[in-house]
């Protein structure tokens, strides 16, 4: 090999170094990105694809830095094809070149920390791995049962995520249907860690019917429940999870093959086409423009619109317009510790701090929902949180699968509670991975006691031994 492991990392590592120099600069000089633009942006795109490259055996790994990249590379992209375009339909006063610019420099930083706290964790699993890991398939106790109440809860959260997206986007438009309102904010992710265990639970039987069952329950949570009625972030999560977390108790680490990655790219153009028609397929006369006519439209108009990404690149555009204009000042952690008090669900604790989207609208801003990662850890700790916050939660993200390839049963939940929010979490707000992580402690116990239930040694009734029948 041309370089070994070590020489690669090193490589890499130096690399990213350099580049979140760049984007350091370009953060506290944005001025330059008007004339070397192209240069930055090309500087930066190689990097991010060495890395990317350099975790290839990782889908974990690989998904972590290409979610938390995209926003601000997106937005970087479209001041380097037009310094005065926008990204975004949304609050375009505040997309200027100075405010994309940095986007793009703060997520070069992002870059550097999010690798950092993935190699700090998880070290060999930026490769695949040489040995064989433990898993938790076969420590998962009596089977049976446990696919018995996994099967059931899916039953369960699949009906009442129907009946709280409301009825199906072929009725009503997204989100304007008389739900009976979400009860829980992790309703979903209880079902996606239940669909999980099932499929571990039923990999252990050999029996016929296992099979079919699985695909029934996912079709029905998320198709069913979740997908026909709008939702999206959801179903992709939950997918991911199965896909990386029934490898993972098995001691395997999933990595993408080259063909893989064109199912992927057709999976998104459908997921971003879907966002669209869930609007307008209630009307049978719906004869409007495709989604890609209306994309053109705008981008004639000087607005490249990319759907979600530029939904989440208005938050963190806003945020920096709004700490700019003194309109709102640096947190210094106080979000992430209102986290705590946000842990309750809102029936149990109404007066629990509301969730950070609502900022935009208080301050006059518009924006549809969510609360992207980097827009927050800057909200916070400025320069230096888009460095920290993205090492830290990829150091956890990192640790956790660490040890569920090591058979711990707690990690293993919590990493999967992490996936069921995997998507959410990266773009629309890091306290569904904290959400995400309860969830998955409270999963634990009720699975250990289903365990320990069904594992308890029968007592036997005493006979006697040989010295008493001599006796007798």
């Amino acid at each position: 090999m041309l370089l070994s492991w070590l020489d690669r990392r090193l490589f890499v590592l130096g690399a990213l170094i350099l580049n979140a120099i760049v984007g350091l600069v370009i953060v506290l000089v944005p001025q330059i990105y008007a004339d070397y633009g192209l240069v930055l942006f090309a500087i930066g795109a190689f990097v991010a694809g060495v890395t990317l490259w350099f975790f290839r055996d990782n889908l974990l790994f690989q998904a972590r830095l290409a979610l938390l990249i995209t926003i601000g590379s997106y937005a970087g992209l479209v001041k380097v094809i037009d310094p005065s375009a926008a990204f975004s339909t949304l609050e375009i006063d505040t997309q200027t070149l100075e405010i994309g610019a940095r986007m793009f420099g703060l997520t070069s930083l992002a870059l550097l920390g999010a690798v950092g706290g993935l190699l700090a964790a998880g070290l060999g699993l930026s490769r695949q791995p040489g040995y064989a890991w433990k898993g938790i398939a076969t420590g998962i106790g009596t089977p049976l049962p446990q696919l018995w109440v996994a099967t059931g809860l899916v039953l369960l959260t699949g009906y009442l995520s129907a009946r709280s997206f409301g009825p199906t986007v072929f009725e009503v438009v997204y989100a304007s249907g008389e739900g009976e309102g979400q009860l829980l904010g992790n309703l979903q992710a209880i079902g996606v860690i239940s669909l999980v265990v099932a499929a571990v639970a039923g990999s252990r039987l050999n029996k016929r019917w296992v099979t079919p069952l699985l695909i029934f329950l996912g079709v029905y949570f998320f198709g069913w429940g979740i997908l026909v009625r709008g939702g999206r972030l959801e179903a992709v999560s939950g997918l991911f999870a199965l896909i990386v977390a029934v490898p993972a108790a098995h001691g395997r680490v999933v990595r993408l093959r080259a063909y893989h990655y064109l199912g992927l790219l057709v999976l998104a153009l459908f997921l971003e086409a879907w966002g669209s028609l869930r609007s307008t397929l209630a009307y049978a006369d719906a004869t409007g423009e495709t989604v890609i006519e209306g994309y053109k439209r705008l981008a004639d108009s000087g607005i490249y619109h990319a759907g979600t990404i530029s939904s989440m690149a208005t938050t963190f555009s806003n945020t920096l317009h709004m700490i700019d204009h003194n309109i709102i000042n640096f947190e210094y952690g106080k979000t992430y510790f209102d986290y705590l008090l946000r842990s309750p669900p809102e029936f149990m604790y109404p007066d629990r701090p509301v969730d950070l989207a609502w900022m935009f609208q208080d301050h006059g801003y518009a924006a549809i929902g969510g609360f992207f990662e980097l827009a927050e850890a800057y909200l916070n700790f400025g320069i230096l949180g888009c460095l920290a916050i993205p090492f830290l939660i990829s150091f956890l993200m990192g640790i956790c699968y660490r040890k569920a390839l090591m058979g711990k049963f707690l990690w293993f939940m919590i990493l999967v509670a992490l996936l069921a929010f995997f998507f959410r979490g990266a773009w629309y707000q890091t306290f569904a991975y904290y959400k995400g992580a309860l969830t998955g402690l409270v999963m634990f116990l009720l699975f250990v006691s289903v365990k320990d239930l069904f594992s308890r040694p029968r007592i036997k009734e005493s006979q006697p031994s040989h010295a008493q029948t001599q006796t007798l």
